[in-house]
């Protein structure tokens, strides 16, 4: 998840979701057995999202329901319905989301459209000092830097004090994968060992039932399975997607919307927007354990660990040597063919390859791949202007062999 930055092209907006016009009910119930806590959301009376929470680190009972607002109101936007939720609410949080719509209407405005947010309590909450938290944890680069970065103590005013990790069921894993999320979860509690820090985890159908624009909409999904330890933790850290110097808007975690997700009692911190990704692979390497156990594969088969093949899987290699690391945890270094032939898709994935080589060379890095890399980093600069030509050459043969197999097929081009 994880930050899981899914790195896919950005869709064109879509009109907004018919709607009803009434406004979308939400009531919330919560259930408590050994070892573990669920939440179910009941949407309109017929839709049910779950959040299943278990490991040793639990939730005391639920007294706001911050997360349930955080859940449904991009569904509401989308709809364009007044969105009230049955039970206490943050006023911090409410305020939040005001904004948040504003931000979401003026980059996404065929698709999002600001609707009022009310809850049967508006409760204020006093705000707490940022002592400790919970960090967002898929086993990937932007969180295992995240949470090293609070762990070893060099950030401060804002350091805040890892209680666990969390891992969520149901993002980049599906549900119903359970021996990749296993896989994955195994590799993740070996890691955090390292580190004496107990994983969570936290099953969701979000996905399923509530998201439809996942570039756009995950983060608020991510937030809502951190407010899930509000009680346990005041804090909920993500890992940052692009540094800085190449934040690429809109898309779902930023800087800019990510605190907006916070409320009275729980606030949303995003970590290493600061560092590159070289630079934050470097600081896993201080923790060589942990660097062997890393998950970057989202684009391969879904197995829970690294393909090695994919395009993010070559590019994390590349980032372990132009730290000046062998790259830990894959099957060897990238050859120079596989190093040519990366698919940088979009200008984002372009910038990741420009900053490895600008890391290499800041950081005395001379061997044979940085030619290849470079060559690479022109032939994507050459072929981005034709690439969104050849989606829409790709999706016209996939129909047409659909119409010619199965029938007829009414969909539309992609863009």
């Amino acid at each position: 998840m994880a930050s899981t930055r899914v790195e896919l092209r950005r869709p064109m907006a879509e009109p907004c979701e018919a709607s009803s016009g009434s406004a979308l009910y939400v009531a919330v119930r919560e259930t408590r057995g050994p070892g573990h806590v669920r939440r179910t959301l009941t949407i309109d009376d017929d839709q049910e999202t779950f959040f299943e929470i278990s490991g040793n680190v639990l939730p005391p009972p639920i007294e706001l329901y911050d997360f349930a607002a955080l859940s449904t109101f991009f569904l509401a936007m989308r709809q364009g319905r007044p969105l009230h939720i049955d039970g206490p609410v943050s006023s911090t949080l409410l305020r939040n989301l005001e904004e948040l719509q504003e931000v979401w209407a003026a980059w996404r405005p065929s698709t999002y459209t600001p609707i009022p947010i009310t809850a049967a309590e508006e409760r204020t909450v006093a705000a707490h000092a940022p002592e400790s938290g919970v960090f967002a944890f898929s086993g990937g680069v932007d969180g295992t830097a995240a949470l090293l970065r609070h762990y070893t103590g060099d950030l401060n005013r804002r350091e805040v004090r890892p209680v666990a990790a969390v891992m969520i069921h149901g993002f980049d894993i599906p549900r119903a994968d359970t021996a990749a999320f296993e896989t994955a979860r195994d590799a993740a509690i070996a890691m955090l060992k390292e580190l004496d820090l107990p994983l969570c985890v936290v099953r969701t159908n979000w996905r399923e039932t509530i998201c439809r624009r996942w570039e756009m909409e995950y983060t608020a999904g991510l937030a809502a399975c951190l407010h899930q330890f509000a009680g346990a933790a005041v804090v909920g850290v993500v890992g940052g997607g692009e540094d800085y110097a190449h934040l690429d808007l809109p898309w779902g975690s930023n800087p800019i919307t990510n605190p907006m997700l916070s409320g009275g009692a729980f606030a949303i911190q995003t970590e290493c927007n600061g560092l590159t990704r070289t630079e934050r692979v470097a600081l896993i390497c201080k923790f060589p354990e942990v660097a062997a156990k890393l998950r970057v594969c989202w684009e391969g088969p879904v197995t829970g660990g690294n393909c090695g093949r994919c395009e993010k899987c070559i590019r994390t290699k590349l980032n372990f040597l132009a730290a000046g690391y062998e790259p830990l945890g894959f099957d060897g270094r990238p050859t120079q063919m596989q190093i040519l032939g990366i698919p940088a898709r979009n200008v984002v994935q372009i910038a990741f390859l420009e900053e490895i080589l600008a890391s290499a060379k800041k950081n005395g890095v001379e061997d044979r791949w940085l030619a290849a890399l470079s060559a690479s980093i022109v032939k994507n600069k050459a072929l981005r202007p034709f690439r969104p030509i050849a989606k829409r050459a790709k999706g016209r043969v996939v129909r047409a062999w659909k119409s010619a197999t199965f029938g007829r097929t009414n969909e539309p081009d992609q863009a």
